[in-house]
């Protein structure tokens, strides 16, 4: 796949985010970031022509656009997705949906257990495990995988904390919640957990770039504005029910 200029947002919780990723010169050329009461819709699109102009680029000059899917707020994933695909129609330009959680964990380079968290409810959380397997002749460009995205209750997040007891970074909106309900159960947080610092635990379009490139590196053809997307986790809505 050629080298491609990847406008990505993430809109999935109180962070509304816009990037622009240069896959060709390997560097990120812009990225705006907002922690806001304001609704995304008010703050999103000024954003993106902001990067835009500051960048030289124009709509079409974007080669392919990507979108947080989910997990996360209903709303915030709806405007996301929907600027996303009025921009890509325009020109039929492709457009890569990916996940809130993936992208938050792309971000914590060289950790060998990072979990991905962002809190649903009471003691359930929206969780994910990845990790940068660094060996003696491999170092990765991009994050592995370990766990599909899931909502899980805060002791059966512990459970999978307590057994593999070592260095886990924790990223993600949910990750003070987290640590306070897990060490509430006895446990100690401290000696285990690492929370990502401020600036790379949130919501970030720099990542949803980051996933979108691994996606593009992987794969021969590119998905449309049509593909896409929100991945609500809609377990939560029945468990709710029931």
């Amino acid at each position: 796949m050629n080298a491609l200029r990847i406008l990505g947002l993430d809109t999935s919780g109180k962070v509304a985010s816009a990037a622009i990723l240069d896959t060709e010169q390997n560097l990120l050329l812009a990225e705006r970031s907002l922690y806001t009461t304001r609704g995304h819709s008010q703050v999103m699109m000024p954003m993106v022509q902001e990067i835009l102009q500051d960048c030289g680029m124009k709509p079409e000059d974007v080669d392919c656009y990507a979108a947080a899917v989910g997990p996360g707020s209903y709303t915030g994933l709806r405007i996301g997705i929907a600027a996303v695909q009025g921009m890509a129609m325009v020109h039929n330009t492709p457009c890569i949906g990916v996940s809130t959680l993936e992208a938050m964990a792309s971000r914590i380079f060289e950790a060998k257990n990072i979990l991905a968290v962002m809190h649903a409810r009471a003691d359930l959380f929206y969780c994910a495990w990845f990790s940068y397997q660094i060996y003696m002749h491999y170092d990765p460009k991009y994050i592995d995988r370990e766990t599909p995205d899931e909502i899980r209750t805060a002791a059966q997040i512990a459970e999978t904390i307590d057994r593999i007891s070592e260095g886990i970074v924790l990223v993600g909106d949910g990750a003070e919640e987290l640590m306070k309900q897990y060490e509430a159960m006895g446990h100690e947080g401290q000696t285990i957990l690492r929370p990502a610092p401020p600036m790379l635990r949130l919501q970030s379009a720099a990542g949803v770039c980051q996933c979108a490139a691994q996606y593009i590196a992987e794969h021969k053809e590119l998905p449309t504005a049509s593909d896409l997307t929100a991945s609500y986790l809609q377990a939560v809505n029945i468990t709710r029910k029931q």
